[in-house]
């Protein structure tokens, strides 16, 4: 049953049910009190300073300087290890089987370009799957943003997410036939 546009899109109540309004969600392999500052992930090499991951040349070569620097593995890089993901998205219809590849290349950019605002915006896993595409992701945001962009792209589509109550996870469905 369809309960309310989100951005375009319909939110459903079947399994998932949206959080109350102002209830913190917290992503359960960032710590309550951040990490020790700075922090170089040696998988990545994402720096974790001013509470935040960043992919920046600069900081890291400090951060290599600094005698306190730790090495953690970042949340990003935990989720892919663990396959945890917070977001999964599928693609399905006709159209999606024309366009297989060319979808594909849009998922991939769309993890570039999310990734350099947030290194913690990757993708698990990106397959085709029964005729469509199925993807996982280390953050819902990154999901969302894959199925906004694709509405956009191909100028509509039907796009549903699907939140569960009390985690930070969405499930985008973005169907579209020919």
């Amino acid at each position: 049953m369809a309960h309310g546009p989100v951005s375009g899109g319909k939110m459903l109540n079947e399994h998932y049910n949206s959080n109350r309004v102002g209830e913190l969600l917290r992503d359960p392999y960032i710590p309550a009190k951040g990490f020790p500052e700075p922090t170089i992930c040696p998988v990545c090499n994402a720096v974790y300073q001013k509470k935040h991951w960043y992919f920046n040349e600069k900081l890291l070569d400090e951060a290599k300087k600094n005698k306190d620097t730790q090495y953690h593995k970042c949340p990003a890089d935990r989720k892919i290890e663990d396959k945890y993901a917070m977001g999964k998205v599928l693609l399905s219809g006709s159209f999606v089987t024309e366009h297989m590849d060319e979808m594909m290349n849009i998922i991939k950019s769309e993890e570039r370009r999310a990734k350099e605002n947030n290194p913690l915006d990757r993708l698990i896993s990106v397959e085709k799957k029964n005729g469509g595409i199925y993807a996982e992701t280390t953050s819902d945001a990154l999901a969302m943003r894959i199925g906004h962009h694709l509405k956009e792209a191909y100028k509509g589509g039907e796009e549903n997410f699907k939140f569960r109550r009390g985690d930070k996870f969405v499930e985008v469905d973005w169907h579209k036939d020919l």
